[in-house]
């Protein structure tokens, strides 16, 4: 198990492959480094692939004594080159981001601002937000902050966590996968029984209108780089409360913020496509030509 130091935060790190161009990947809100499982064998004999948890996640140690720090676009931006950092990569080798959903604006916000470091990118069914307002994003930290906390610390006290935690998972593969398949059940059980993951799934519950908001702001002030983008869309009914149409248009959308952008709609996937077709996903790493 190998561990990079964040500024007194020790994160959990995965490196797979041993040469070729590096491929950062950035997982969903509450997600753990295994839920990219199918897709590395895929890719890992051609490409150098790091995985991470952020903080409180997975394996990774909570960003704070007594609760987790508030969640910021910046910092979570700022955390991936850091990370990058933390395994080797020079500053100056440009990597390609595979991110999901919630991850999505950290990648994205990411190439933003360092656009030296970004060979390309590909969205796995990014999360989007075309009518997120400022006003709607709230300060910071907020009431859900608190209430989400106090949840958290009320599951812990009661031993709910042990149950509740594992439970949501099982719902979220049934309801978003099109194969139910949990990349590793037994570890997803361990990992999410733990009151640390139960008190980061809250923080960045609480986070993502911030966080979308932060986003919208940032694409007024920093270009996007010039490089190539795919879309991957779970189009079997993920996403929008189950409204496959709505969800396509949004991400159609979406992918028109990137110049040239391939949008690559999958009919056999819903939000979780790492799971339902991993293939896709490499596919899509290969297309942008490293």
């Amino acid at each position: 198990m190998s561990f990079v130091d964040d500024r007194g935060t020790l994160l959990h790190v995965v490196p797979d492959g041993a040469e070729g161009p590096v491929v950062l990947f950035v997982q969903g809100l509450a997600g753990a480094w295994f839920e990219w499982d199918p897709v590395v064998p895929l890719l890992s004999a051609d490409y150098r692939l790091v995985r991470f948890d952020r903080p409180g996640l997975g394996w990774s140690q909570q960003e704070g004594a007594r609760a987790p720090r508030p969640q910021t676009l910046v910092g979570e931006a700022e955390r991936l080159g850091r990370v990058l950092d933390g395994v080797g990569i020079a500053a100056d080798e440009r990597v390609v981001l595979v991110a999901h959903s919630y991850g999505a604006f950290h990648a994205e916000a990411f190439a933003r601002l360092h656009p030296e470091r970004v060979a390309g990118v590909v969205f796995v069914d990014a999360s989007v937000e075309p009518d997120i307002t400022p006003a709607a994003g709230g300060p910071w930290p907020g009431r859900a902050w608190t209430v989400g906390q106090r949840l958290a610390r009320a599951t812990q006290l009661t031993g709910l966590n042990q149950v509740v935690g594992p439970a949501v998972r099982r719902l979220v593969y049934q309801a978003a996968s099109t194969t139910r398949r949990d990349p590793d059940p037994e570890l997803g059980r361990t990992v999410y029984r733990s009151s640390r993951v139960a008190r980061a799934v809250a923080n960045e519950l609480a986070s993502y209108r911030a966080a979308a908001v932060a986003l919208l702001e940032l694409r007024c002030e920093l270009p996007f780089p010039e490089v190539l983008v795919q879309v991957l869309v779970g189009a079997a009914g993920a996403g929008a409360g189950g409204h496959a149409a709505d969800w396509l248009e949004r991400q159609r959308g979406f992918a028109g913020l990137f110049p040239g952008a391939e949008v690559v709609e999958l009919a056999d996937a819903k939000h979780l496509i790492a799971a339902d077709r991993p293939d896709a996903v490499a596919t899509a790493v290969r297309s942008l030509g490293f």
